[in-house]
């Protein structure tokens, strides 16, 4: 047969330079520094334990900022279907929103801490559209680069496993910025908690936009011409036909599904550690955070390279499903080992996490690729910045209603309460000045070489361990129970669906094979 042979031809072409994988790959860096350092880290802390507002209320703002993301997405990716700049489809927007998205990251966290509740939660609300609005600009194109870099379905992979390695590389800054953030609050010059997190947002707007641009830099738009040949078609047929596409819903479910759980449940991190494992020490908890995160980069990267090699070998959606499965296992696992005063222990099951987590990045994102080919294939035009805004649309959806019921749970289902009556507040000053006065000049050291322990930083662990007093019995139960709860039965319905994908490695040479029938081997 000579299908073999026009194959070879085109893998050779296919395959993308590590110069280039390197480069798009950096703008994942981008994109997590500003989402998971935003959403995830910084956010419930800041905002709930730092500046007292409710956590349904920094849920609500955040949810209400989502949604408007979720509707700005699809104009981006059909703006930046039907873009027919020189410099490319995707190119223009990423350069623009990369820099846009890491300015105004900053800003979300100069509100001064003597405005009212009123002014505090408006300016959060404002704030955060303001940042989501730039930030469509900047990830909508990025997602949808990766999708047209190589039209292998083994390429692919091998894309999204570099760009989990240098994801993973990088994430060690993520997990390391909250307790960077903490240390910073205990100098003198930078103005105590909320102060720490001030200087480190500017260090995250650096790498931001640096990490950013790149992929506007360096990448090559393989589909450009063929895009501008075909023409982008009206935006309903697009939008009908992207709605009947089977492989690309179950995508979209699975992520979706698991997305939902892992940020209904985000914010309880924080709390777990602080308070569940550590008793109210917020330096010993953010620090657990820091170490969890730097034991999964060593086996996510094992993860990544095993994955290289068996996607050759063994289907996609095969391997993602045992990926979830690992997921399970470990949920399970850190339920039962997230056990106060016993930090080292919560650990042992993140490996898992790592390993599954990695699998399951990597596979649904190349698998998502493979949808764009399937579109194509069945409507004669690529349109993958509206396939990618339509799959953020889902995603934002989904996070904006985890991220609304996360305050919710936390405030009148696991009923936690970080308020202290102002009486134990003047008390717990009192005694807090007193105690420290009291302090030999050695015990304010927690290590040789370090700043001494202010009074405000003694007062704060205070009234950490009055909030814990507080607590209304079964309330740090019920978050054990939460934090682990929802991931299992979401990873459970996204075995569900991964078992009905139909674009088997078979089906993907059959699809390629048409497609250049239709247009030549793109080059």
């Amino acid at each position: 047969m000579d299908l073999p042979k026009a194959n070879t031809t085109a893998h050779q072409s296919d395959r993308v330079p590590l110069k280039q994988k390197i480069a798009y790959s950096m703008g994942v860096v981008s994109d997590h520094y500003a989402n998971v350092c935003l959403a995830w880290i910084f956010i419930t802390p800041f905002f709930v334990d730092f500046l007292g507002l409710g956590a349904s209320v920094v849920g609500l703002a955040l949810a209400a900022a989502r949604c408007w993301d979720a509707f700005t997405d699809p104009l981006v990716g059909r703006l930046s279907d039907a873009c027919t700049s020189r410099y490319g489809r995707r190119r223009p927007f990423i350069f623009v929103g990369a820099i846009l998205t890491g300015l105004l990251f900053p800003v979300i966290w100069m509100v001064p801490e003597t405005w009212s509740t009123t002014n505090i939660t408006i300016y959060l609300f404002v704030a955060l559209m303001l940042f989501y609005s730039v930030y469509s600009i900047f990830s909508v194109p990025y997602e949808a680069l990766g999708s047209e870099l190589t039209p292998d379905y083994d390429e692919r992979s091998k894309i999204f496993v570099v760009r989990k390695y240098v994801q993973e590389a990088f994430n060690l800054g993520i997990v390391w910025v909250f307790p960077i953030a903490a240390w910073l609050g205990t100098l003198a010059w930078v103005g105590g908690e909320t102060g720490g997190v001030r200087v480190v947002s500017w260090m995250i707007a650096a790498v931001i936009i640096g990490a950013g641009i790149l992929p506007a830099l360096f990448n090559v738009e393989r589909y450009q011409k063929i895009a501008a040949k075909e023409g982008a078609g009206s935006f309903k047929d697009a939008l009908r036909a992207i709605l009947r596409n089977k492989p690309l819903l179950i995508v979209i479910g699975v992520i979706c599904t698991y997305l939902f759980a892992i940020m209904a449940t985000a914010n309880l991190a924080y709390f777990v550690n602080v308070y569940y494992i550590y008793e109210g020490d917020m330096l010993k908890g953010a620090s657990l955070g820091g170490f969890d995160g730097t034991l999964r980069l060593f086996f996510a990267i094992a993860a990544a390279a095993t994955i290289s090699k068996i996607t050759e070998k063994i289907d996609k959606h095969v391997i993602m499903m045992a990926s979830v499965s690992i997921l399970i296992i470990a949920f399970v696992g850190i339920y039962f080992t997230t056990i106060p005063g016993r930090p080292w222990l919560s650990l042992t099951m993140k490996p898992l996490v790592a390993i599954g987590e990695c699998g399951f990045w990597v596979l649904i994102l190349s698998m998502r690729a493979d949808v764009c080919d399937w579109d194509e294939y069945n409507t004669g035009s690529r349109s993958e910045g509206l396939i990618a805004a339509i799959t953020n649309w889902c995603n934002k959806i989904a996070m904006t209603l985890a991220i609304a019921i996360s305050g919710f749970a936390l405030q009148f289902v696991i009923q936690f309460d970080s308020k202290l009556p102002e009486e134990t507040k003047a008390a717990i000053a009192i005694q807090s000045e007193i105690e420290y006065n009291q302090l030999s000049e050695s015990d304010k050291y927690l290590a040789e070489g370090e700043e001494p322990i202010s009074l405000g930083m003694y007062t704060d662990n205070l009234e950490r361990q009055a909030v814990m007093q507080q607590q209304t019995p079964g309330t740090m139960e019920r978050m054990r129970l939460l934090y682990t709860l929802p991931q299992i039965f979401a990873l459970l319905i996204c075995l569900l669906l991964l078992r009905h994908y139909p674009l088997t490695r078979d089906k993907m040479m059959e699809i390629r094979e048409e497609l250049e029938r239709r247009r030549g081997v793109s080059g």
